[in-house]
């Protein structure tokens, strides 16, 4: 509240451990006995004991290690609220943490129209979430989730990345299993046959990529002018891509070495 005193949102935490024992929240759900193993099934729980009335507009699924600035929620609520988006993210800046080149922040856009939004910050209209919710079970590890919403809205529903607040993905990784997956790991879940089983369940679907047209461009920019910029900047974004491929190698081939030292 300090660092945002207009803030339009309120936040629900969904813990993947025991929570600490406190009464600091105005109110809590779940069971001891919850059987949710990532956000999405941990999401359903407290959708079925959510208060009500419902009042709320859009609802954010952030994961952990997603850092907007003190303010830039409030503004992509905004946002999302004046455009009346469907399905939305905000856009990841540029010497993040990336995985798609298509997510990453354009800075002649706004709001820039695309045929995916990522499981890791999606953001829901009521009317979205109504449409996709039945599929938050599909897989245990998330991956491929996403991929059957940019199936299941294509030609149907705009998807946008909001270019206007781009966030911060803080999770490099050591070049090791995060403890999520290695839970999975246990389990006998593999995150790649999840993405493979949905990929198959729609073949047709032509995966991540910014759209020719329905974007919303900074104040200035208008017609083909501004068209060609913003994929001149999409064509740029291969250095994301580069530099990414290059740091996770680096992390890999370090905690090899680290291993083989400690051995």
């Amino acid at each position: 509240m300090l660092e945002d005193p207009d803030r339009n949102w309120d936040c629900c935490v969904n813990w993947y451990e025991a929570p600490e024992q406190e009464q600091l929240a105005e109110y809590y759900c779940g069971a001891v006995d919850s059987t949710s193993n990532n956000k999405l099934e941990g999401f359903l729980e407290f959708w079925e004991r959510r208060p009500q009335p419902w009042d709320y507009r859009y609802i954010a699924l952030l994961d952990d290690d997603i850092y907007l600035r003190p303010g830039e929620l409030s503004h992509f609520f905004r946002l999302c609220d004046f455009h009346s988006l469907y399905l939305s993210q905000p856009a990841l800046r540029w010497r993040t943490h990336t995985t798609l080149n298509s997510l990453v922040r354009n800075p002649m856009c706004l709001l820039r129209r695309v045929a995916f939004i990522e499981a890791m910050a999606p953001c829901f209209s009521n009317a979205a979430l109504e449409n996709l919710i039945h599929t938050f079970r599909w897989t245990r590890s998330i991956w491929g989730i996403d991929w059957a919403w940019g199936a299941l809205l294509e030609g149907h529903e705009p998807l946008y990345v909001v270019d206007a607040v781009p966030m911060e993905h803080t999770r490099t990784g050591n070049g090791r299993p995060t403890t999520f997956y290695r839970k999975l790991r246990a389990a006998g879940v593999d995150p790649g046959d999840d993405l493979r089983r949905v990929q198959k369940m729609f073949p047709a679907y032509g995966g991540p990529r910014t759209l020719s047209k329905g974007h919303v461009f900074r104040p200035g920019l208008s017609g083909r002018w501004a068209l060609g910029l913003m994929f001149l900047f999409e064509r740029l974004k291969f250095i994301v891509r580069a530099r990414k491929k290059f740091l996770r190698a680096w992390r890999y081939w370090r905690a090899r070495l680290e291993d083989l030292g400690g051995d």
